[in-house]
């Protein structure tokens, strides 16, 4: 069985690092990391950025958002110069308005002439973090502001809306126990609310029904193991803790019109 590679860039202690992006020309190999936010900005660079299925160019000045558990690479084609930022949630406990808005962060934001202060703001956070006593405040105020930035862009741009808090809480925590539990019973209990009730906030504020978070989480980390792992068909359902295969292929199927042999015949 061959996993996802997964890099830690971050000592456990650690809640926050900023540095340079590698000025190197050097493709990647699909790669996850656990347990940590990634925020990356560049100025300078061209290429292809690939997170999960879909594939960015990269056109600076942009900005790329990856959670934890997110497969990606790189293949650039000119010296990338940038920032790249690491955080865990813990740093941003004092700011539960920040944490809520980092969940509706898009993947890629293309960064106009008009946003060249939020560049500014990750140099003056690598100025901070590389002095003699870095003020830790200070680095948590700066990533607040940042945030807040990002969130308004996005949001002249239609990527971002406000959620409910109710339904960030669901997907969290769909994101924390998807495999292990596949019934929106066990989630609304977490919520102490009625099923219909979670599905009906689903529906009003993704416009898709609660089991539909689910499966499409499901069906995300499916993928990821089909397509970056050379793992049975058998053991990509055991992983995602189906009982027994057939039920995981009749799913896959339900969901994306192919087998899952079908989906990994792809690449």
């Amino acid at each position: 069985m061959k996993n996802i590679s997964s890099k830690n860039k971050i000592e456990n202690e650690q809640l926050f690092k900023i540095s340079r992006m590698k000025e190197v020309i050097k493709p990647t190999k699909p790669h996850k990391h656990a347990g940590y936010h990634e925020l990356i900005i560049l100025h300078e660079g061209a290429g292809i950025h690939t997170i999960d299925e879909t594939d960015y160019e990269v056109n600076p000045p942009s900005l790329f958002y990856l959670k934890g558990g997110q497969v990606h690479c790189w293949e650039f084609t000119q010296i990338p110069k940038g920032y790249v930022m690491i955080f865990k949630e813990a740093f941003l406990d004092e700011f539960n308005d920040a944490a809520q808005l980092l969940s509706l962060f898009p993947s890629y934001l293309r960064l106009g002439k008009n946003d060249k202060n939020i560049l500014q703001d990750f140099a003056l956070m690598m100025s901070e973090f590389e002095s003699a006593n870095p003020n830790q405040q200070v680095l948590k105020s700066y990533l607040n502001v940042i945030i807040y930035k990002v969130n308004e862009l996005a949001k002249t741009l239609s990527i971002s809306k406000v959620e409910d808090k109710t339904v960030v809480a669901f997907k969290a925590l769909v994101d924390q126990w998807y495999k292990e539990e596949k019934e929106i019973t066990f989630y609304a209990g977490h919520l102490n609310i009625t099923k219909r009730k979670l599905s009906t906030l689903c529906s009003k504020e993704l416009g898709r029904p609660a089991s539909s978070i689910i499966a499409e989480r499901l069906v995300m980390e499916s993928k990821r193991l089909l397509r970056y792992t050379n793992n049975t068909i058998s053991e990509v359902a055991y992983e995602l803790e189906y009982s027994d295969s057939s039920h995981f292929v009749k799913f896959f199927k339900s969901k994306t019109n192919l087998t899952p042999t079908e989906y990994r015949m792809k690449f």
